[in-house]
């Protein structure tokens, strides 16, 4: 009981230890905006002045020289008060985004400790879609993930799209029945996906890719999401990168159409959605950014459900990584035109 309640205790400490970087974060957010304020006010007065010193400049001849002369520094300042000003706006969102970057880690933490022991009501099963290709090394790792979530109601359909190592040897060596293996002729990740999502018999489908691996409490985070709201088709969490500036780092950015027009807002690892969906199809003439162009498709009508939780852990060492290949630009476009807006 003594260990219980130090271990409580230490939480609690922790908490408020991020509330008060939190709350002194948004003091400096505001006290820079105050500035920012202050600073538009006198740049403001100092137009009104040159274009005193303008009308001037037309009416007399004599003082020509001299006005020019002041026009000419008070142009400089301006220079200087406008490059202040970009370098304080550029602090300020700097500021902003940490700020944000707490507060989706804080609330993460809250979930998390909030979720382990919850008695779920609803138990949805949970389909998990893993595609491969020559990563036997990788894939009994992202398996066992699978494996050690602390949810049971799920099944994992693994799709081999012809690979050429191990994998099969991997695959045939596994006993759980609740995995169930696909192998289909080499045709890119977007048809592998595909082909498992047409044998998936869950309830809610997620995604896993070779390289990376699941929190252990994923699969329950989603079965509390959409067990506990009917009214959602998709939803979408966090997921840690491992090498963001030398440091892993979480990724878990707000929801608005706006923002997911102009990027993805979650790696394929963090969606999900409700089986069935005729808009839950990947697009196969991508070779990349499939996830970007479903997660668009899933919101087109309806927002997703933003769960504070972490869905996996994103690799960035594997070796034949899609991201940011030869396709880049052209897939981006044809994203951007697929769904409205011009690239």
């Amino acid at each position: 009981m003594k260990r219980l309640r130090r271990t409580v205790a230490a939480a609690v400490d922790r908490r408020h230890e991020d509330s008060d970087e939190i709350a002194e974060l948004r003091s400096m957010v505001a006290a820079q905006a105050a500035e920012l304020e202050r600073l538009r006010a006198v740049l403001e007065h100092h137009n009104a002045w040159l274009e005193d010193h303008d009308r001037a400049l037309r009416d007399g001849d004599a003082r020509a020289t001299t006005v020019e002369a002041k026009q000419e520094a008070l142009g400089t300042r301006q220079d200087a008060l406008d490059g202040w000003l970009g370098s304080h706006d550029t602090a300020f969102d700097g500021l902003h985004l940490r700020t944000r970057r707490l507060e989706a880690a804080h609330a993460v933490q809250t979930f998390t400790q909030w979720l382990e022991p919850l008695e779920l009501v609803a138990t949805p099963k949970i389909s998990v879609v893993l595609p491969t290709h020559d990563r036997a090394t990788l894939l009994p790792r992202a398996i066992a993930s699978v494996r050690a979530q602390r949810y049971g109601n799920w099944e994992l359909i693994v799709v081999d799209d012809a690979s050429s190592d191990a994998t099969p040897e991997v695959l045939a060596a596994l006993e759980d029945p609740r995995i169930r293996t696909i192998r289909v002729v080499r045709n890119r990740v977007s048809a592998a996906r595909n082909a498992a999502l047409a044998e998936a018999t869950g309830d809610v489908i997620a995604y896993l890719d070779d390289d990376n691996t699941m929190h252990p409490l994923w699969l329950k985070a989603l079965a509390w999401a959409f067990g506990e709201h009917p009214e959602i088709t998709a939803a979408y969490g966090g997921y840690v990168i491992d090498d963001v500036e030398g440091l892993p780092s979480l990724l878990l950015k707000p929801y608005s159409r706006e923002a997911l027009l102009e990027e993805n807002l979650a790696d394929t690892g963090a969606v999900a959605h409700r089986a069935g969906l005729a808009e839950a199809r990947f697009d196969e003439s991508l070779v990349e950014m499939d996830d970007w162009d479903l997660l668009l498709s899933l919101t087109a009508d309806r927002d997703p459900l933003v769960v504070p939780a972490i869905s996996c852990f994103y690799s960035t060492a594997a070796p034949d990584r899609l991201s940011h290949g030869p396709t880049y630009d052209a897939d981006f476009a044809a994203v951007r035109r697929k769904h409205g807006e011009s690239p």
